[in-house]
């Protein structure tokens, strides 16, 4: 039987040993600074060995992880300070990798430690709520399309918790089929992270069906204790209600401000999803994406991008 306890670890939900063993089985290990049995700060490290190199790279379905730092003081320069100590030696604990590129989650403010230690970074970005927010006054915040594209919906479908993870995954194969792509996770990967998130009530799977019972749209949420994530979603391409896909959303947004969280859209560069999620007037977050190289893997990770160029 599973222990229903929010955290085993300290850190968001991406962060947990459960959730890892799912996303990356035998494949992650955890870095930790502790002192007198207590943890000050971790970092999950997940890596991948292909053709004799080591690679330390995001897992699937994770768009954030770590580190989380131990803060025990609330004085700004305090706070910097046991930064600044923490990703040094998290850092120096980092396992031997022949390219390492991962997301830091947004509350890591200064990347200068990893500049230090030879890592290059650029900032990624995602559109939160922070908790508490108004839904009153988050809705006038939509742009009014999106408000009469959720209206119309509303007429037509209504919006269910009792979708399958089946039904979900079946959503997401047609968007993707929709562009000619491939989910880049499978569905026993995403069903067995619901289960276990739904275990420990951690996860939602709103969806928006017809008066036939034809899904037009789902989506999951999962959540801790400080913010809930739009983890994943699709809809189908044939469906007649524009505004199905933002309807199941703004039932998430609604849900996530009555448990008391901050909602994350979970942010794509891409720039139709960008535009899109910007359209429901969340704040702007940015968090930072670090790489490095090894020596050795240096000839052909730079080679590679300048053949690349030449292509172009």
């Amino acid at each position: 039987m599973i222990e229903m306890t929010p955290h085993e670890l300290p850190g968001n939900i991406f962060m947990q040993p459960w959730w890892l063993d799912i996303v990356a089985p035998n494949r992650w290990e955890d870095i930790r600074i502790e002192k007198g049995g207590e943890i000050y700060a971790r970092w999950p490290v997940v890596k991948r060995k292909e053709k004799g190199f080591t690679f330390v790279q995001m897992p699937v379905l994770t768009q954030k992880l770590g580190p989380w730092i131990k803060q025990t003081s609330p004085k700004i320069e305090t706070i910097h300070s046991t930064e600044r100590s923490m990703l040094e030696k998290l850092i120096g604990k980092l396992p031997p990798f022949d390219k390492l590129t991962y997301n830091l989650n947004e509350d890591i403010i200064n990347y200068l430690p990893f500049i230090w230690n030879g890592f290059t970074q650029h900032s990624l970005t995602t559109f939160r709520f922070e908790y508490p927010f108004d839904t009153d006054k988050t809705w006038k915040r939509l742009k009014s399309s999106v408000r009469r594209d959720i209206r119309r919906a509303e007429e037509e479908l209504e919006v269910s918790k009792n979708i399958k993870v089946g039904e979900l995954y079946d959503m997401v194969v047609k968007t993707f089929d929709r562009q000619g792509l491939k989910p880049s996770y499978s569905k026993e990967v995403i069903t067995e992270l619901v289960k276990q998130a739904s275990a420990r009530e951690r996860a939602s799977i709103f969806g928006a069906k017809d008066s036939k019972g034809k899904l037009h749209a789902a989506q999951l949420f999962i959540h801790d204790d400080d913010a809930t994530y739009y983890l994943a979603g699709g809809f189908d391409p044939d469906s007649d209600v524009p505004g199905a896909v933002s309807l199941v959303l703004w039932n998430g947004i609604k849900e996530a401000n009555s448990r008391e969280n901050a909602f994350d859209f979970e942010g794509s560069s891409i720039k139709s999803i960008e535009r899109y999620f910007s359209s429901f007037g969340a704040k702007q977050v940015y968090f930072h994406n670090i790489q490095a190289v090894s020596r050795r893997f240096a000839p052909f990770h730079y080679g590679k991008k300048l053949l690349k160029r030449i292509k172009e």
